[in-house]
């Protein structure tokens, strides 16, 4: 029977696979998005966090392939190091290896090569896919050479090309629909924050958008030349904002204002690390059978970890837990938060 920690694990693991399927939904993969969800996709985010609980449904594995395959160079790789390099630990390193190589292979995704590490000889092989009960899944006829190539063992990769372009009219895909109008780059990111923000100061819109605080810095000042973007310097800060933001949404989406309110910001990177955090901590071999005083020293030290993302994700606020609880009210406290996370 399983423990309540194991239960909690297979809650949360369930819930994130569950929420990976509707973004990929919303961008064009083959399924069946959630209606009535009203926040702004991360696609940088939305691949990394993937490539850890992917391996947990076969099929949104190889559909979100396919879709790269098809759109990997709407795809900011910038960005996408970038987010690796300031939330470690969210990513499978092998399976984004995997999957560089994989669009690596075709001219037009030739770019996508810089991220793939080399495979290393260290580890033995392990099986890729893990079932619900977290056992590897060991049956196929034959394994994948590419993902053998990283150390992963799982059947032949068979993509079914159906894979859509993202909906410009859905508000949840802004941020490709900026891509497309401004470019895959910084600027596409910049203008999201600004539609749903009501003013930022560089290093603020920096931290949510994985970009150098310069960077957006720069950016924002050459905005300002085309006065529709303004200023104001408060002590010593200097916010911007998009005055103009109702005009800009009218523009974007006529149809969605109609409708319902104009989707949220939502800081996935941070979130999904302490998801991650969480997740590794419930994993732990042989936590079930320690002390419950065990148990929440272990629990305890992932929330410690993992309160700089909440943080930054604006769910600090919302958390039972804390750590001056200890033993059986931490833990209780803890595995109710990750219910609600």
């Amino acid at each position: 029977m399983p423990t309540l920690l194991q239960t909690s694990l297979s809650r949360l693991i369930e819930k994130m696979v569950d929420l990976l399927w509707h973004q990929w939904s919303s961008i064009g993969v083959a399924g069946y998005p959630r209606p009535g969800q009203n926040q702004i996709i991360d696609p940088e985010a939305l691949i990394l966090a993937t490539t850890r609980f992917g391996r947990y449904d076969a099929r949104l594995m190889d559909e979100s392939i396919d879709w790269l395959m098809k759109f990997g160079q709407r795809i900011s790789l910038q960005r996408l190091q970038g987010l690796r390099k300031q939330w470690p630990g969210v990513e499978d390193p092998r399976v984004l290896g995997v999957i560089s190589d994989l669009l690596g292979s075709q001219a037009v995704h030739r770019k996508w090569l810089a991220l793939a590490a080399e495979p290393t000889s260290e580890r033995e092989p392990e099986l890729f896919f893990i079932g619900p009960d977290g056992r590897r899944i060991s049956y196929f006829k034959s394994a994948d050479p590419t993902f053998e190539k990283h150390g992963l063992l799982r059947g032949k990769l068979d993509l079914r090309g159906m894979s859509r372009a993202p909906d410009p009219h859905n508000p949840e895909n802004l941020i490709f629909t900026l891509r497309a109008l401004l470019g895959v780059n910084a600027r596409a990111e910049i203008m999201a924050w600004l539609l749903t923000h009501d003013s930022g100061h560089p290093a603020a819109i920096a931290r949510s958008t994985g970009y150098f605080s310069k960077s957006v810095q720069q950016i924002l000042n050459e905005m300002l030349e085309s006065a529709q973007v303004s200023a104001a310097r408060i002590s010593r800060e200097k916010y911007f904002s998009l005055p103009g933001r109702d005009g800009w949404l009218a523009l974007i989406f006529p149809m969605a204002l109609k409708d319902a309110a104009f989707p949220q910001w939502v800081d996935w990177m941070p979130l999904f690390s302490a998801i991650t955090r969480f997740a590794e901590t419930l994993a732990k071999p042989g936590i079930d059978e320690k002390s419950e005083s065990f148990q929440a020293i272990l629990l305890r030290e992932a929330l410690e970890a993992a309160t700089p993302a909440l943080a930054q994700a604006g769910r600090l606020h919302s958390m039972r837990a804390n750590p001056d609880l200890r033993g059986n009210h931490l833990i209780t406290a803890l595995l109710a938060d990750l219910e609600a996370l």
